[in-house]
């Protein structure tokens, strides 16, 4: 990890930038209380805060320390010692399980929240945008450290494991990328088929060996199925991209799937009773599908 005294080259930190946040120590004392409460209604955007603020006692004790946190940006000298007590806090987050995304967006708000004040207390002036940069600056270095925490810590768990365990890992994250691989091929491949497919009924159609009426419709049916995987392909191509599987598109696939059997069968009256039944899948797929939005889209 970084000293302080490379931090502080790496991100022009100088001896006018402490003398800029000491200039107004004063927001930190004057806004604390109200930062706390407009820090803990921002935290209501993240569905799992309750997982990490899991009661009254411990909600309390955090605020102290943010509070404590949010003073000492203006009035702490950055030396060694203040290196230290941000690492300290990026250990606790570790150590809690918190993502690192939970952190850069929390310092995005403070960053907003004290640029906020500064412009009501100071309006838009050059003094305003000298000390915004130490602001920001010192954000930054903040927030450097808490995520560097984050680095050290995993490999400090990697490094802690033996020989064997570390070839197992390397060979497990092989294997999982070959898996990635072949299923982003096979859909590929998958897809061109269909492709193919559907020409050959649209020739079908054509030439009159399918009716009009059905061909335009099992048509409509391999379309709707192509739209499908071509969803599944976008979204393990985020997956490899590090994003989190939707169960959505899953289900969207055998919906599509579903569709595609009533619309080929509706036109046989003959077929009634698996065509209620096909509806009704129909149905319950849909309310599946609708109810893992609902949830993903608060996630």
């Amino acid at each position: 990890m970084e000293t302080i005294e490379e931090l502080k080259v790496h991100y022009g930190w100088t001896k006018e930038d402490e003398d800029n946040l000491s200039q107004i120590s004063w927001i930190g004392e004057r806004y604390k209380e109200e930062f706390i409460e407009e820090f803990y209604r921002y935290l209501e955007n993240f569905s799992d805060t309750s997982k990490y603020l899991p009661d009254e006692a411990t909600r309390k004790r955090h605020k102290e320390k943010v509070k404590d946190w949010f003073a000492s940006l203006f009035t702490s000298r950055y030396d060694a010692r203040y290196l230290r007590r941000l690492y300290r806090i990026g250990e606790t987050h570790v150590r809690i399980g918190l993502p690192p995304h939970y952190v850069q967006a929390s310092m995005n708000f403070v960053r907003n929240y004290i640029a906020d004040k500064l412009n009501k207390e100071m309006g838009c002036t050059p003094e305003m945008n000298r000390i915004l940069k130490s602001v920001n600056k010192a954000l930054d270095i903040n927030l450097d450290v808490m995520i560097n925490s984050f680095r050290e810590e995993e490999l400090r768990l990697y490094l802690a494991a033996g020989k064997y365990q570390r070839i197992l890992i390397e060979n497990i994250r092989r294997v999982s990328w070959f898996f990635d691989t072949f299923i982003i091929l096979t859909l590929a491949v998958v897809g061109v088929f269909l492709i193919f497919w559907i020409l050959y009924e649209v020739w079908l159609a054509l030439s009159g060996s399918l009716p009009l009426e059905r061909g335009g419709l099992s048509i409509l049916g391999s379309v709707l199925v192509l739209y499908a995987i071509s969803e599944l392909l976008t979204e393990e191509i985020r997956h490899i991209r590090g994003s989190a599987l939707s169960l959505k598109v899953f289900v969207g696939v055998a919906l599509a799937a579903v569709i595609r059997k009533v619309l080929v069968i509706s036109l046989s009256p003959e077929k009634v009773q698996e065509l209620i039944t096909l509806s009704a899948v129909t149905l319950a797929l849909g309310i599946v599908f609708w109810l893992i939005y609902r949830v993903e889209s608060r996630i």
